[in-house]
């Protein structure tokens, strides 16, 4: 690849740009429409979650514990004692911003400011990706359009009528990381590892690609202790916001690199060159990441909490299939694609040929974060399909006229075709928030008696103690009280299966009360909370028990506060 080509790649003017932005800024509004909507419903508490709501609030109760001082993610959803670790990090900060007094409705809106800002970012490190890649101004915007709003063709199942494909509903509609459009909808710290991810990943292949425009002195070099540190910085921001992420990043690049360092003993092929700058880039990516990375290594290593929460962290990949259906749009042009990248500017062809080679080893590897190591591949996917498109361009432009004209016809109509074939889901999606916006009922919205309760436990107890709740209640708990639960997250909630039994013979009236009473203490229960979830457990009336006083009593929701002296 000459330095002229590459100085296209990597630059975009400031039209561009401007253009991004205002895409951007569309975006943010597009997906805000169906949360203001929500928030406008009357007769109950907006969580401020249309999707997901489980691990929404428990990153509202991150934040919270931000505003309570914790530098260190403690799950509030388990009593079990814990060192906390350097996750979550985003939340806790964000939480920090609006420090100790901050109210529920605060920590949604700044949520959902992270999340605007963190889209807008997210939209300009696509495009300079794609700027790397694609050369035509147009495949840039429509690439940006594919990777942030396109789905793949999980739409077809649900119209054939098989929404429970192979034991799993399409990736389309619960996996934020094999597309793009979930995350940008509800999952912010995602959104900013991902542009960061791909600003990551840039950096190395602009080191890779000026190794030969650089030889021949036709373009300025990159390097420098300066840029060196800002790449170092950048893995090391990466990891801070999402761990997995960077791990991604970095087997990419070893992979990426590995192969060019083995090229060399392919029959028949020239050996590629490597540069000091691209060494040095590489090393400085890991040198980011390594603090952190070592870091939780040490801390799973001695925390017998956290070792708990990664087993029960099942994020496992559904049947193979699944992802041909999720990615079978765009593989035959990604085909062609690829051909065509590797023969013209192999660097950045073979770059994405080994991503592609690693994604299903990634996707089925024997970790339970399988589905996640798919983190960036709609993107990969996208530039190789629209790599095919570029080149029909540049070579209908040597044709006649004719030829010319009914090439750009017949091409036009192909990617309003690609990109019609992956919106569908997109807008079953938006639909159907904006659909469960209307709807007030639990567990988007919160009934307003139960939310006062939270409110005058927040004003009575101390931050950290134990809560006796439902799941349910126990999971939206947390986003507006700092207190602790036994029960209300899956992955969080240490032995989850065993407790929830346990949980309801509380709440049983058959249940002797020194049994009942060894469960609070063994447990270090501090309040009981007592409302309609808890009621269809049993009929337990703790207003009869001398060792619980009423503290908070708001229509159907009492909680009650346990004295231990009292059944001595």
């Amino acid at each position: 690849m000459g330095a002229g080509q590459l100085k296209v790649r990597q630059r975009t003017a400031t039209g561009e740009r401007t253009w991004v932005l205002v895409f951007a800024i569309c975006l943010v509004l597009l997906t805000a429409i169906p949360y203001l909507l929500a928030a406008s419903q009357q007769g109950a508490e907006f969580t401020g979650f249309l999707i997901g709501v489980e691990d929404g609030n428990s990153y509202i109760a991150k934040m919270l514990a931000g505003t309570q001082g914790d530098w260190l993610f403690r799950s509030p959803y388990t009593a079990t004692e814990q060192g906390g670790a350097l996750l979550y990090l985003p939340y806790l900060l964000l939480g920090k911003l609006l420090g100790q007094g901050a109210q529920h409705g605060a920590l949604v809106l700044l949520f959902h400011m992270f999340r605007s800002l963190a889209v807008i970012l997210l939209c300009f490190a696509i495009y300079d990706f794609l700027a790397h890649f694609i050369s035509d101004v147009k495949l840039r915007r429509l690439g940006l359009g594919l990777i942030t709003l396109g789905n793949g063709l999980g739409w077809v199942l649900l119209f054939a009528g098989v929404p429970n494909w192979l034991g799993s509903i399409p990736l389309d509609f619960y996996s934020p990381e094999t597309f793009g459009f979930l995350a940008i909808f509800s999952l912010p710290h995602l959104v900013l590892a991902r542009a960061l991810l791909l600003w990551g990943l840039l950096e190395y292949l602009r080191a890779s690609t000026q190794v030969n425009a650089g030889r021949q002195g036709k373009q300025k070099q990159r390097g420098g202790l300066l840029h060196f540190w800002w790449i170092g910085l950048l893995w090391l921001t990466i990891a801070l916001t999402h761990l997995i992420t960077a791990v991604l990043g970095l087997l990419i690049i070893a992979g990426h690199f590995g192969f060019v360092l083995v090229r060399k003993y392919f029959p028949g092929v020239r050996p590629s060159h490597v540069s000091r700058i691209q060494v040095e880039a590489i090393a400085w990516a890991a040198v980011g990441a390594a603090p952190v990375l070592l870091y939780n290594a040490w801390v799973y290593w001695q925390d017998s909490y956290l070792q708990t929460w990664a087993l029960q962290n099942q994020i496992l990949s559904p049947n193979p299939l699944h992802y041909l259906v999720a990615y079978g749009l765009l593989l035959p042009f990604a085909y062609f694609g690829l051909r065509r990248l590797l023969r013209k500017y192999w660097v950045n062809g073979s770059f994405l040929l080994v991503w592609l080679i690693l994604l299903p080893f990634l996707l089925y590897s024997p970790v339970t974060l399988q589905r996640r190591l798919a983190e960036g591949a709609w993107v990969m996917l996208v530039i190789l399909a629209l790599c095919a498109f570029e080149d029909e361009r540049r070579r209908s432009k040597a044709g006649v006229q004719g030829r010319r004209i009914a090439g750009e016809r017949a091409r036009s109509r192909r990617e309003l075709w690609l990109f019609t074939m992956a919106f569908p889901s997109t807008l079953i999606l938006l639909l159907g928030s904006l659909q469960v916006a209307q709807q007030v009922e639990p567990p988007v919205f919160r009934p307003s008696a139960e939310v006062k309760a939270f409110e005058e436990l927040r004003q009575i107890a101390t931050k950290g103690e134990v809560v006796l709740a439902s799941y349910e209640t126990g999971n939206a708990l947390p986003a507006w009280v700092p207190l602790r639960l036994l029960a209300g997250h899956g992955p969080e909630s240490v032995d989850l299966e065993s407790l929830l039994p346990k949980i309801q013979a509380v709440y049983q009236g058959r249940t002797p009360d020194d049994t009942r009473f060894e469960f609070l203490q063994n447990y270090g229960v501090a309040y009981v909370f007592w409302g309609p979830s808890e009621k269809r457990f049993g009929s337990w009336m703790p207003a009869g028990e001398n060792y619980l006083e009423l503290i908070v009593d708001v229509g159907e929701y009492e909680i009650y506060r346990v004295l231990n002296e009292a059944f001595r």
